[in-house]
């Protein structure tokens, strides 16, 4: 029961997924060297990456919970078999 995990839901916030990020002509350009545009474009693509971020990890604290949850139960079914076992 652990399995992969499922893939990620990426219908939300695909709007800006095929646009490319601003060129970087050279490493020390800063963000004033932008337009408003490409400032709001980079910004939009940090948000949804963090947002994507912290779903995933969400995710995962959810899935790490139910394996604990099972472990659990599975332990508990286990030790009612063995006083079973142990009362015939």
């Amino acid at each position: 029961m652990t399995g992969p995990l499922p893939p990620l839901r990426n219908e939300r916030l695909a709007a800006g997924r095929g646009l490319l990020a601003a060129p970087r002509s050279a490493a020390s350009a800063s963000s004033s060297d932008l337009s408003a545009e490409q400032q709001a474009h980079i910004a939009a693509q940090r948000q949804a990456f963090d947002y994507e971020a912290a779903e995933r990890a969400e995710i995962i604290r959810e899935h790490e919970v139910l394996e604990a949850m099972l472990m659990a139960h599975l332990k508990n079914e286990d030790e009612i078999t063995k006083k079973w076992i142990s009362l015939i």
